[in-house]
């Protein structure tokens, strides 16, 4: 996680040879924001892109095609793959985004409050089993696996990396005997 940006997907391969690039990604944010500059995680920092006009087309419910200016041939997009991709944080301060809108794993490190137990903690690891995820959270020594659902987690605030849970003292027993 890099402090003001949020990782909206991952550049897999490229596609053909006028220096496209396949992003996936598990949110529709770069359709959303294909205006703003998006900023891509090269030899150790952020570097700015911007996407073409018409330069971002849906391939299946997983990844888009993106054609970036100045990426004109398959070298130069070879050159972007396994890199990460991110937009400015700032861009949805005063948008309320849904869990579906961001990467689950950007989650690892958010603080923890427990409405039960009335104690903080914080969020060590994202397991995403089948679709099914549960956040690996260390409240007061203890850790938990918790579900990551509705009748567990209260309220989730991306721009305050702050999580609002409710764990049931079973679910901590429960934890204690794995």
């Amino acid at each position: 996680m890099i402090e003001g940006y949020v990782k909206v997907g991952t550049i897999t391969k490229t596609h053909s040879l006028n220096g496209n690039v396949i992003i996936t990604t598990n949110t529709n944010l770069l359709e959303r924001y294909s205006k703003e500059p998006v900023f891509i995680y090269l030899d150790g920092g952020l570097v700015p892109f911007f996407i073409s006009q018409d330069g971002i087309s849906v391939r299946n419910h997983k990844s888009y095609i993106v054609k970036f200016k100045y990426i004109d041939s398959i070298d130069k997009a070879d050159q972007l793959t396994g890199s990460d991709v991110f937009l400015e944080s700032s861009l949805f301060q005063d948008e309320k985004l849904s869990p579906e809108d961001l990467d689950i794993y950007d989650m690892i490190g958010f603080n923890v409050y427990d409405e039960i137990s009335d104690k903080d903690g914080t969020i060590l690891e994202v397991n995403d089993c089948s679709g099914n995820v549960l956040l690996s959270i260390e409240i007061d020594n203890d850790k938990v696996l918790l579900p990551f659902n509705e009748n567990f987690v209260k309220n989730l605030d991306f721009s305050k990396k702050s999580l609002i849970v409710s764990i049931p003292s079973d679910l901590f027993d429960l934890n204690k005997n794995i």
